[in-house]
């Protein structure tokens, strides 16, 4: 349960980076992204709502809509939470 506090906190400050906010979240380019798609080592998460993510998403990312909300949906707690809190492999959040 920590660990799924300091990932809402994380993505808290994912999306409060689009209000101007400074944030200390490790970046990546966007190479270092295609390899680590073209290398199948990454989840992906999209944190927008479901009326811009069904047009236009990444392909294999996870939808954890959290645009306007301080926590995910009760759905998510039983989905998309597990899976990111087992993962080894790097998660890499979007919202835009």
């Amino acid at each position: 349960m920590k660990r799924a506090g300091l990932l809402l906190a994380a993505a808290v400050l994912v999306l409060s980076a689009g209000a101007g906010a400074q944030i200390d979240a490790p970046r990546i380019s966007q190479r270092d992204f295609k390899k680590l798609i073209a290398a199948k080592n990454v989840v992906i998460v999209d944190t927008r709502v479901a009326e811009v993510f069904e047009p236009g998403h990444i392909p294999g990312a996870l939808r954890l809509p959290l645009e306007g909300r301080l926590t995910w949906p009760d759905e998510a707690e039983k989905t998309v939470v597990p899976l990111l809190l087992k993962t080894r492999k790097p998660v890499v959040v979007y919202c835009a």
